[in-house]
């Protein structure tokens, strides 16, 4: 850092005073210059180590982009805003606990109904396909079901009774996948609980869409905040840089006043 300095003295001084003024702006570029000027010419400790401990080090902001898209927050940290990184990263931990907490409670109820209706409908609980219990929602018995199938049958083809064959093979319910509720009650308790299942198991699909855009949100904010922080730096640079006034006194308290620059 070389620094040009110019100053006066407030009032009128002796002349053995103002050399002394002018010693103490000698000694005082002498040692900026001891500082900063290594022998060789070359400012090694502005381009070293001064600099960086002013500007800090320049940040990418494509890899604070992508920290963020693939963990929330992790950009952010990266660009020095540890506030806003855990922001995002707690965001994150609350979207997937309630994406966690409805899958538990879906196929807590799932399990619920199943069992329900094997108890109190003779239902086959060896079921696994969705459309089996979809089936008992929608009908009191298999036999209505089975009934159902029939109709749309002679309905698609009045005058072949093979082709009605043929349409219903595969689609009626006979033991063990019968079934028959007892009571309307029952019945309704049944599907109440197949609701509150689906609903669950639904609302992740709202999770993810919230994971999404919390990494997209993420992402944008990274790039942004890094490209503050690099600004920032080059305005801390430039500050360094600008015209810098001091006060000087001499041993008889005398005020004078020193302006220089640092380049």
């Amino acid at each position: 850092m070389i620094s040009i300095m110019t100053s006066m003295l407030i009032g009128s001084l002796p002349a053995q005073e103002t050399d002394v003024i002018k010693k103490a702006e000698a000694d005082t570029i002498n040692i900026l210059n001891e500082k900063v000027i290594s022998p060789g010419g070359r400012n090694d400790e502005m381009t070293g180590g001064f600099t960086d401990k002013i500007r800090g080090p320049r940040k990418s902001i494509k890899k604070a982009f992508f920290m963020s898209l693939v963990l929330p927050g992790a950009g952010e940290y990266y660009a020095g805003a540890k506030t806003q990184a855990k922001a995002f990263l707690g965001a994150e931990a609350l979207i997937w606990s309630f994406a966690a907490f409805n899958k538990f409670q879906g196929e807590m109820w799932k399990r619920d109904y199943r069992n329900f209706a094997a108890q109190q409908a003779g239902a086959n609980p060896e079921q696994t396909e969705d459309i089996y219990y979809q089936n008992i929602y929608e009908y009191p018995s298999s036999y209505w079901y089975n009934e159902d199938i029939w109709a749309e049958a002679r309905m698609i083809y009045p005058d072949d009774p093979q082709a009605q064959e043929t349409y219903v093979s595969g689609l009626l319910y006979g033991y063990p996948d019968d079934w028959a509720w007892q009571t309307q009650g029952d019945w309704y308790q049944y599907r109440g609980l197949r609701v509150r299942s689906q609903e669950s198991l639904h609302r992740i699909s709202y999770s993810y869409g919230a994971a999404i855009l919390n990494h997209l949100l993420s992402a944008v904010n990274a790039a942004r905040l890094t490209k503050r922080y690099n600004k920032n730096r080059l305005k801390r640079a430039e500050l360094e840089e600008s015209w810098q006034l001091k006060f000087l006194t001499t041993r008889n308290c005398d005020i004078g006043v020193a302006l220089g620059k640092c380049f």
